[in-house]
């Protein structure tokens, strides 16, 4: 009989004991979770969150730059046709080719594209004889640069100049430069310019044209606009 009573103890006590696990396991999900029935983080889930979103704001492409491209320089031409038996001749004939007058040129730009690639966009010129007669020209233009990994920005233009003074005339303008970075946004810049202009009639010719080829060298202001 004692016996018996033993052994009814201890399966009670192993009921019991199954029992009270059973409702821990139940309630520990349920811990597990917020107010809304969301399952509760891991420890180090949120962190990993943010790195992978900071992964993907760096793995997408980047946007759209800008750059602002401002430019003072000295510059000097030779005129291929002389037609006015300039002074200035370089050969032993008047037909020679000649020097023209030293000039001041301005210029600013903006061209927008990536940031390491090829950017487009439009530029303004401004220049001014520094001696002889006085003559001013304008040369609005299409404005292409590439800038790479090194300090070195190409860049070209392609428009219309201007002729403001002596005589009024428009002719073509086509430039190639090179700006080599010397700080942060400042640059020493080199640029070859090509015009070419209609003139006058003389006793030689109906008409005349005027290709120059133009030489200068100056600084640049280099401002990116990063996305």
């Amino acid at each position: 009989m004692a016996m018996l009573e033993l052994r009814t103890g201890l399966a009670l006590v192993a009921v019991l004991l199954g029992a009270s696990s059973g409702r821990a396991a139940a309630a520990q999900p349920a811990a597990d979770r917020g107010a809304d029935g969301d399952v509760a983080p891991l420890p180090g889930e949120d962190r990993g969150g943010a790195e992978l979103d900071a992964y993907r704001a760096l793995a997408r492409p980047p946007g759209t730059a800008g750059r602002i491209v401002s430019t003072v320089a000295m510059g000097k031409g030779i005129r291929f046709n002389n037609p006015y038996r300039l002074q200035t001749q370089l050969g032993e004939t008047a037909e020679s080719l000649s020097l023209t007058a030293g000039y001041l040129d301005l210029g600013v730009a903006l061209a927008l594209g990536p940031a390491d690639g090829v950017q487009h966009g439009g530029a303004l010129r401004f220049s001014v004889a520094v001696g002889g007669v006085p003559q001013e020209s304008l040369t609005p233009s299409y404005f292409v640069a590439y800038r790479g990994l090194t300090r070195v920005l190409g860049y070209g233009r392609l428009g219309a100049a201007i002729l403001i003074e002596p005589d009024v005339n428009v002719g073509g303008e086509l430039a190639l430069g090179l700006g080599y970075s010397l700080l942060a946004g400042v640059a020493l810049s080199g640029e070859i310019v090509g015009d070419l202009f209609y003139g006058a009639a003389t006793y030689d010719a109906a008409y005349t044209v005027y290709p120059v080829v133009s030489a200068q060298i100056g600084l640049m202001i280099d401002h990116e606009l990063l996305p």
